[in-house]
């Protein structure tokens, strides 16, 4: 976006036409006027002479213009307000222009002179405009209108701008599937090429090259003596080759040649040998694939940009290790005299994991020479495998016909395509090959803003609480009459939760919610804002009712609650506030409900407590602590700094890094380092964690992906991801972002959570965690044991590994029952296939104490602290 455009609470809208319609609207009208945005202040400069904009500045000041623009609410119904001033011939009017949901995104702060009531004697400046109060309506009453038509066709524009994306985006996507097919079906022909290996693998470097867009791909051959290299194969975008100039080369200068595969993108820091290497032959960025015969590089495959910036997305890393395994088994085929059964294996090892449905079959016998699991896996049902075997065999089907086949009985969709091949005994077969195009037929735009009831109780949720505060704090305040608002919770509701199970919890929760909101003066003013939160304002109507209302919310948790007639006993604690009281915004009166309600905990459950102002210290801490970390984010999460503590693999008994843990601090412009447990929660309560998340998971990718490109492509990242992260409709989205930006093996990163999910939230956890799974991704459940969790999280939650809680290894020396946990929680782990992970191992008895069970994974410090990214690939890369 250039300088002459801004986004107004995400519209994307032009200065100049703002300016353009502001000058003509002026002129016209006989009066002085500028736009305000919601985000970005003044958006359009002064309309006039510079001696007219003097006299305006004299005439509107600042807390004139400041009252205006507070004056406007989202969700409220005026769009217009007027103010005096001093003088009565001054004219003041404020224009709001407002979003899709009646959110405000612009004003325009409008200034006249009434020409009728300018007093005898009183000079004007010779080029003030001056109007009357009848004509100045007018113009307001057009101004409005205006601003709502431009709003709407900025709208509209953006709808077809996204649609437009959305539809260009799929078709490359569909394209560039095409053209793989294609040029995978002509790879597997040369696979039973009887031409040389060099030739093969000649034309297979230029297929490859020319899909890829490198500029160089080649392989590399050690000498005999293991001293020096020869490029003996090349392919090339344009005429420049590298092969003259790269025979003979000694082994020491090319530091890829070590065994391991290394994955270089143009922005990656580079080693001293390897910036060396770059230099010498001009090359800005590279893949290198050692391919190895019998557990040794034979040869290594390059694919090599020259003097091109270039960032290797994840489908181009997949690609160019499935030409490795090509020209591997190409390789081991020839190596092996080119035998039956070393054609078939090779061809088994290259479709088994292709990532879509291969099938080979011979049309005139009728016989399915070779399937892989995806196929199977695609078509498992009755009605699908019958009508796909009609399919298969009909020979009349062609690549254009069979694009978007339907399955029937899954309601898949699929793209087809056939190729005519030679197989592995000489006989003319079919290559029928099976794309799933479900998911991209089934994308549908996410929703633009949450809905305002709470899917769980049918109240209305935290964000219609603080509209409807907002609302009522408008009225009384024009009224001058007081509203109050109540805050409460269940008392011990985590414990209970978990004791009960969330369906008891959530049925419960619901009972309540619906009793609650029965009681007379409060009927569809109550809220469920959190977990176990609740809120009710009590309107200025009502307010002479308000101990009524309280003491009938408390009454209804003196009985038990009968739930399937079994009865449940449960207390609650509340707090309260009556506003106007000083406090102008919702998330304000929330925030001292908040300190109130943790005041009514502190006498003992089914307690009451008015919010005391003497508490405004705490909210003045709370306050500015918020402000700092608002602060922290605005300016790009970069105050956060990631460290990595080490986690070891126990591989013959002998514990290696195999990656390490991610763990943020808040380097702190004002506070210094700030631990995590000093302002997470904070970042929960303001809605910022999501972004500070987003910016610890991208930091710590971009690092994992460091350390697989330069010889460690098992070290593995595992990441924390705040349960209220998780649930966020983005998460997921935000996520797949993270593995297309840095283009990390999803395998290797894992998204650590603790059970801590409030009511109603577990369904929507355990999906974003099996969407992160489908992605690639792993997932670990942490600090298992603590007081957060409970063995059938274990079985409800879709995870990968178990991470022990550090108390338990800390006091397995001596203790009986930490010991009993930490052997039956592994067994039980070996038993569905997962992993475990001991945390907080801290001594070296520890160590022998874990080494008599099936636990496979420690970390602590033991081995070493968390470390700075610097201090890390020192020691470990």
């Amino acid at each position: 976006m250039d300088s002459t455009s801004r986004l107004i609470n995400e519209l994307e809208v032009n200065n100049d036409d703002l300016q353009s319609l502001q000058d003509s609207f002026c002129k016209a009208n006989d009066m002085y006027m500028i736009c305000i945005g919601r985000k970005h202040g003044q958006l359009t400069s002064f309309s006039g002479s510079k001696p007219e904009e003097d006299f305006v500045d004299a005439n509107f000041p600042d807390s004139l213009r400041k009252e205006l623009i507070e004056s406007f609410v989202d969700g409220a119904p005026e769009n217009i307000v007027e103010r005096t001033g001093t003088e009565d011939y001054f004219l003041y009017r404020g224009v709001a222009f407002r979003g899709e949901k009646d959110e405000v995104v612009g004003k325009w702060l409008c200034f006249a002179v009434d020409k009728d009531k300018v007093p005898a004697g009183r000079e004007l400046p010779t080029a003030i405009r001056t109007t009357t109060v009848a004509q100045l309506d007018k113009a307001i009453a057009l101004l409005e209108t205006l601003s709502k038509h431009y709003v709407a066709e900025i709208l509209r524009n953006e709808r077809l701008k996204k649609k437009l994306s959305q539809t260009q985006s799929e078709e490359k996507e569909v394209e560039n599937k095409l053209i793989k097919n294609e040029l995978m079906t002509e790879i597997l022909r040369l696979m039973e090429s009887e031409d040389s290996f060099a030739d093969v693998a000649n034309e297979i470097l230029s297929f490859a090259g020319k899909y890829i867009e490198c500029t160089n791909t080649s392989l590399v051959q050690m000498s005999m003596d293991g001293l020096t290299a020869d490029m003996i194969l090349e392919w090339s975008m344009g005429d420049e080759k590298l092969s003259p100039i790269f025979q003979g080369v000694p082994v020491k200068e090319l530091p890829f040649m070590n065994g391991k595969p290394y994955t270089i993108s143009s922005d990656a820091s580079l080693p001293e040998a390897f910036e060396e290497f770059f230099g010498k032959y001009a090359i800005s960025s590279a893949i290198f694939l050692p391919i190895n015969v019998d557990d040794q590089a034979a040869m290594y495959l390059c694919f090599l940009s020259i003097k091109q910036d270039r960032q290797w997305s994840v489908d181009e890393i997949r690609f160019s290790n499935d030409i490795k395994n090509i020209l591997h088994n190409i390789l081991i085929k020839k190596i092996t005299a080119n035998s039956l059964a070393g054609s078939y294996s090779a061809l088994e090892a290259i479709l088994q994991n292709a990532g879509y449905g291969v099938i080979v079959v011979d049309s005139n016998q009728k016989q399915v020479l070779y399937k892989n699991d995806t196929f199977g896996d695609m078509f498992d049902n009755s009605i699908d495998s019958v009508a796909v075997e009609e399919l298969i065999f009909n020979k009349n089907y062609n690549l254009s016909e069979l694009n978007g086949y339907s399955a029937n009985g899954s309601g898949k969709w699929f793209d087809i395509s056939v190729a005519d091949i030679r197989w592995v005994d000489s006989r003319e077969v079919r290559l029928i090959t099976f794309y799933d195009t479900t998911d991209i037929r089934n994308y549908q735009k996410k929703a633009e803003k949450q809905a305002q009831t709470d899917t769980l109780t049918g109240l209305f949720n935290r964000q219609a609480c603080e509209k409807d505060i907002a609302m009522e704090y408008h009225i009384a305040t024009k009224l001058n009459k007081e509203f109050a608002v109540l805050m409460f919770d269940i008392d011990d509701f985590t414990n209970m939760n978990q004791g009960l199970g969330y369906r008891i919890g959530d049925d419960l929760l619901e009972f309540i919610a619906h009793s609650i909101d029965e009681i007379s003066y409060i009927k569809g003013k109550c809220y469920r804002i959190g977990g176990d939160e609740f809120a009710v304002i009590v309107d200025h109507d009502n307010i002479k009712n308000l101990e009524l209302i309280i003491k009938r919310i408390m009454n209804l948790f003196d009985n038990p609650w009968v739930l399937n007639d079994k009865e449940y006993n449960c207390t609650i604690s509340m707090g309260g506030l009556k506003a106007p009281a000083n406090i102008s915004d919702a998330s304000a009166i929330l925030t001292r409900l908040t300190i109130a309600l943790h005041g009514a905990k502190e006498k003992g459950h089914n307690s009451f407590e008015f919010y005391n102002e003497k508490a405004d210290v705490i909210v003045a801490e709370k306050q500015e602590l918020e402000d700092d970390l608002k602060q922290a984010v605005k300016r790009g999460c970069r105050e956060f700094v990631v460290f990595y503590q080490p986690i070891m693999e126990f591989v013959g008994g002998v514990p290696n890094c195999c990656g390490a843990e991610a763990l943020v601090r808040w380097d702190s412009a004002e506070r210094g380092m700030v631990m995590p447990s000093g302002f997470i929660t904070e970042a929960e309560e303001q809605n910022l964690i999501g972004d500070i998340g987003h910016y610890v998971l991208l930091e710590a990718a971009k690092s994992c992906k460091h350390w697989n490109d330069f010889g460690h492509p098992e070290y593995k990242i595992n990441v924390n991801i705040s349960p209220v992260q998780l649930i966020q409709k983005d998460f997921v989205d935000r996520l797949d972002a993270v593995l297309k930006q840095t283009a990390i093996n999803p395998k290797n990163l894992t998204l650590e959570v603790v059970a801590d999910f409030g009511p109603g939230a577990m369904p929507k956890a355990v999906k974003a965690l099996d969407a992160a799974r489908a992605l690639g991704c792993r997932v670990a459940l942490d600090n298992f044991g603590a007081s957060n969790s409970a063995l059938n999280d274990i079985k409800t939650l879709p995870i990968d590994t178990i991470k022990i809680d550090k108390n338990y290894a800390q006091n397995m020396d001596g203790d009986v029952f930490a010991q009993s946990f930490v052997k039956t929680v592994s067994e039980l782990a070996n038993s569905v296939d997962v992993d475990v992970c001991v945390e907080g191992v801290e001594e070296d008895k520890q160590i022998t104490m874990i080494g008599d069970y099936p636990i496979n994974l420690v970390q602590g410090f033991f081995f070493d602290k968390p470390l700075s990214k610097e201090e890390f690939g020192k020691k470990y890369i």
